[in-house]
């Protein structure tokens, strides 16, 4: 008995000893996270801003219209060449931001819709670029929330000139070059249990200041969409929220959003059935990337 003890003693001191000297596995271990942190940054460091973002939103472009909270509205009828139309909403404040865009055809006809929420009109501003059919629209921009919420906004027509060149760049350059982008396909009907179509997410890198989107049916189907837009930092922490409506291939819709800090990702949904509905969305940085800290980027423990 008192052998068996020695033994197994001995046995045990040995594979001690050999798991403390021998540092093959934490070595191992150190160059597997070292590998991923290079290839986190060199994913990160390629996906740059498609060219030609400098003419999209010039410093000119400003929001200086005051919109009461509650449903004040105010209308903007848009010429007869116009084709195209952009618009700045954010918080004269910094509180937050509820604001409701539309798109009108005469009384009755609303032929686009979308609905900001945002937790602080101040740090994240909405500049928005929507395309649509020559036929002299107006466009209403309204409060959606309590009179303690008010906006600022700003209206650009394109001139026929500026119109192509935000077109080239919109559906040409950055729809068909973006480092991120996906199709998304209906489901069953939204109301019923369950849940509606297809759930997209897009992890959005440190370096990325601002973040353009794009949404647009155009290849697929070029039939009408709605989505729910969310731009989320940490779990289920929703910062900005769209909800959006479109009608179709004649109407690509472009947005910049701020992303400051880390953690952020976009969540997008289609909110329209199986056979209906189906769009793509685009995903790119908008503007110069910033320096990735690869302390926040990765996340090491276990050693």
């Amino acid at each position: 008995m008192p052998t068996r003890t020695v033994v197994l003693l001995v046995a045990l001191t040995s594979s001690a000893s050999a798991l403390v000297l021998s540092p093959a596995p934490l070595r191992a271990a150190t160059t597997a996270i070292s590998s991923r942190a290079g290839n986190i940054l060199a994913q990160e460091t390629a996906m740059k801003a498609p060219t030609g973002w400098m003419a999209l939103w010039p410093e000119e472009k400003k929001a200086d219209i005051r919109i009461e909270g509650g449903k004040t509205l105010k209308t903007f009828k848009m010429p007869d060449y116009a084709e195209r139309v952009q618009y700045i909403i954010q918080s004269p404040n910094g509180r937050p931001v509820k604001a409701k865009v539309e798109l009108w055809i005469g009384p009755i006809r609303c032929v686009h819709e979308m609905i900001y929420d945002s937790m602080s009109g101040g740090t994240f501003p909405l500049r928005a670029t929507l395309k649509f059919k020559k036929l002299s629209p107006v466009l209403k921009i309204s409060g959606d929330g309590d009179f303690e919420f008010p906006l600022v906004c700003g209206v650009f027509v394109p001139s026929p000139e500026e119109s192509k060149v935000i077109g080239n760049y919109c559906e040409k350059d950055m729809f068909y070059n973006s480092p991120m982008k996906e199709a998304v396909q209906g489901g069953q009907d939204w109301s019923a249990k369950g849940g509606g179509g297809a759930i997209k997410s897009f992890p959005i890198p440190s370096s990325w200041e601002k973040v353009q989107v794009m949404v647009w049916s155009g290849d697929v189907g070029k039939k009408s969409f709605k989505t729910n837009i969310e731009l989320l930092q940490g779990p289920n922490n929703a910062k900005q929220h769209i909800n959006l409506r479109c009608g179709g291939s004649t109407q690509p819709y472009h947005a910049v959003l701020d992303t400051p800090g880390e953690g952020w990702m976009i969540r997008c949904n289609s909110k329209k059935y199986l056979e209906d509905g189906k769009f793509e969305i685009a995903v790119a940085p908008f503007g110069p990337t910033g320096d990735v800290d690869m302390s926040k980027a990765v996340k090491l423990g276990g050693f």
